[in-house]
């Protein structure tokens, strides 16, 4: 919220008048001309995706993957200690795609090689989903600029239209520069940005997936306790996933 804050308060600093910023056309032309080149650019699940990592990028949390790990270790010794049956009812309450998924596999008694080619398709579909969201919102910050000037060009345009009443040619330019600051601003201020941290969650969550397979990899091979622990995390007091997630805070 800092940045359209700023934008809106040197506007009113310079003794300018906020209704100015208010043009209905020239949201019309900038906003509804993006959503529809990007809506031809892109798939309808890329769209989805992007709908959805928005709610990612302003209200939701990558999962803690120590939180995971932890989780993890409980089903290695659930299934260890009371078999397969017991761990079954444990993963409805499990809300990590990936793992519950896994975990399902698991108690279905999948032979090894089917199971983790299961789990590899997942991982890349999550991939490609995860990151196709920041490539709509990428798009997106490229045609906002464009659409900016042409709505401005639009506006100058009627504005000529006015010449023989010089009175309303100052507004007129005025109010046809505003397609311009609603693309400029809403690329550098929220496509771009939504595009960066989309990056950086897809980043986390791809480390996360990674950890799912290496997991059930050693649950399936006999690992438990502080032994998958150790294949977790590298040895290391902390898996390779803290760094990103890190980043991610960074980021944001």
């Amino acid at each position: 919220m800092l940045g359209p804050a700023c934008v809106l308060g040197g506007q009113l600093i310079e003794g300018g008048d906020l209704s100015a910023l208010l043009q209905l056309s020239a949201g019309m032309i900038v906003i509804g001309a993006t959503l529809g080149a990007c809506m031809l650019s892109f798939a309808p699940s890329s769209l989805m995706a992007a709908a959805r990592d928005v709610r990612k990028v302003i209200a939701s949390t990558a999962p803690d993957p120590f939180d995971l790990i932890d989780r993890i270790i409980g089903y290695s010794n659930v299934l260890a200690k009371e078999g397969p049956i017991a761990l079954q009812r444990q993963i409805p309450e499990e809300n990590y795609p990936l793992l519950a998924t896994a975990l399902n596999l698991v108690v279905s008694n999948m032979a090894h090689d089917a199971l983790i080619g299961v789990l590899e398709r997942r991982f890349a579909e999550n991939v490609r989903l995860n990151n196709s969201g920041a490539d709509v919102f990428d798009a997106a910050g490229g045609y906002l600029p464009t659409f900016g000037i042409m709505g401005a060009v639009l506006g100058l345009i009627h504005t000529m239209s006015m010449l023989n009443d010089p009175s309303k040619i100052g507004s007129g330019i005025a109010t046809a520069f505003v397609a311009t600051l609603y693309g400029v601003g809403m690329a550098n201020i929220l496509a771009y940005p939504f595009a960066k941290k989309i990056r950086a969650r897809a980043q986390t969550e791809k480390e996360l997936d990674r950890i799912v397979i290496t997991a059930i990899k050693g649950i399936q091979s006999g690992l438990k306790g502080l032994a998958l622990r150790q294949s977790l995390t590298g040895g290391n007091q902390q898996p390779p996933v803290a760094l990103v997630k890190k980043q991610e805070k960074g980021a944001a």
